[in-house]
Parts: C-alpha cells; sequence; structure tokens
C-alpha cells in the first residue's frame, strides 16, 4: 500500500444514474491496475452525491438552455461535497459548461473530462473527429474550433432521435431501435470521412455498446476515470 493516504475523489453525478455507476465501476477497475491490492482497501475513497435533476437548466425541449446554467441544487451539492473531498469529477459531458461554477462552489478543482477527451483525439492525430452528444454538443465543437481541430456532428432529425434515446437510458428503458439510433449516428459520422468519434454524452456508450471500447472511439468516462485515479494517487 502506498505511503500516502489516498485523495478523496468526489462526484457529482446522478444525471444518468447508469452513466454514474460505469464511471464509478471503471474507476475500480483501473484502481485494480495501478494500486497494489489488498482486499478492500486498494481503492481511493470517493464520496458520490446522485443529483436527481438536470445539473444544468433546460429548455422546455429538454435540451441544455443557452448560454448554460448551473441547476442551483448542483451548486449547493457542490458546496457539500468540496467539504469533504480533494478534488471533484462530473461523469456528465454537458455539465462541464458550468465547470468553473461547480469549482467556485465546491472550492475545488474539477478535473475537466472535455479537455481529457480533446488531449486525446490529439494525442490520436485524428484530421477529422466526429462528435455524437446531447443536443448540439457545443462542449466539445467551441472548444475544438477554438483549437483548429475539424469536426462534424449530426443534424436533425437523427439528432432529435438520439436525445430520446438517451432520455430512455437514463430511465433504464433504452430497446433495441434506440441502439440502432446511435449506430446511424456513428455511421453518418463515418459517411463523412472521420477518423473516430467522440462518444460526447456519458450514456451513449450504452448505446453503441461493446465497439466503443474500440480504439475507432474516444469514451471520455473511461479517460476522466483513469485521470482521477492517478490524481487520487499522486504524492500530496
Amino acid at each position: 500500500m502506498p505511503a500516502t493516504p489516498f485523495k478523496t475523489i468526489g462526484v457529482l453525478g446522478g444525471m444518468g444514474p447508469q452513466a454514474t455507476m460505469d464511471f464509478e465501476r471503471r474507476v475500480h477497475c483501473v484502481s485494480q491496475r495501478l494500486i497494489p491490492q489488498q482486499f478492500g482497501a486498494g481503492y481511493p475513497t470517493m464520496v458520490v452525491h446522485y443529483c436527481r435533476h438536470p445539473l444544468i437548466v433546460l429548455g422546455d425541449d429538454g435540451a441544455p438552455r443557452i448560454p448554460f446554467e448551473p441547476d442551483p441544487r448542483l451548486l449547493e451539492a457542490a458546496r457539500r461535497i468540496g467539504a469533504i473531498s480533494d478534488f471533484l469529477v462530473i461523469p456528465c459531458n454537458a455539465a462541464h459548461k458550468v465547470r468553473e461554477h461547480v469549482e467556485r462552489a465546491a472550492g475545488r478543482s474539477v478535473l475537466n473530462m472535455i479537455d481529457l477527451a480533446i488531449d486525446e483525439v490529439k494525442r490520436r492525430g485524428w484530421k477529422t473527429t466526429g462528435v455524437l452528444g446531447m443536443g448540439d454538443p457545443l462542449v466539445y465543437t467551441q472548444p475544438m474550433s477554438t483549437l483548429g481541430i475539424r469536426f462534424e456532428t449530426i443534424g436533425d432529425p437523427l439528432r432529435g432521435q438520439l436525445n430520446a434515446a438517451i432520455f430512455k437510458v437514463m430511465e433504464g428503458a433504452e430497446t433495441d431501435e434506440h441502439r440502432a439510433t446511435a449506430r446511424r449516428g456513428v455511421a453518418t459520422l463515418r459517411e463523412r470521412g472521420v477518423d473516430g468519434v467522440v462518444l460526447g454524452c456519458t450514456e451513449i456508450p450504452f448505446l453503441v455498446g461493446a465497439e466503443s471500447e474500440s480504439g475507432a472511439f474516444v469514451n471520455p468516462i473511461q479517460l476522466l476515470a483513469d485521470a482521477a485515479v492517478r490524481r487520487a494517487i499522486a504524492a500530496v
């Protein structure tokens, strides 16, 4: 076991619950790879808050309101979690548009999943990147535009169909039809010549299935889990 204690990971999750549970599972798998195990002690401490509401303010259509606004309940949860954690993670892509609000409320840094994913795109040397997300995935396309990274997204009506499929994953009620919608989204991007696809909503890997773990995709939730463990076990 390490000579210094692990840092405590504060998790602001719950939207959706399946994605948060997936993040927790991945953290434990990464820990088993990076930390000498001894019974149940070889894992960083995690304090997890399941928000049972959207993390950002939504419009009447269920899509994030532009400009993005944090839900006040998210900031209250951030204050509580920040008091007992060393750093925070948010296993939700769109919520990173209000990351700075969360950091101020928590008094702690938030590990930036968006930066991790974009850095991975650059590391892989993709010339054109497909981005799938909830609605218009501005949380990725805006920084990509600033950095000069070429990207492709899907449009309506497929975008609206994918949104509906994402909500069904949150409810634990996705069907083969919803999974087929995600596959159509991937196929559409591939037809446009992308080198790979960023799965820019934490529910989309559930729809894509096992292929989401392949090198054809960047799965930000896996990158976040790996980075969270590495930060938790780094020297204080």
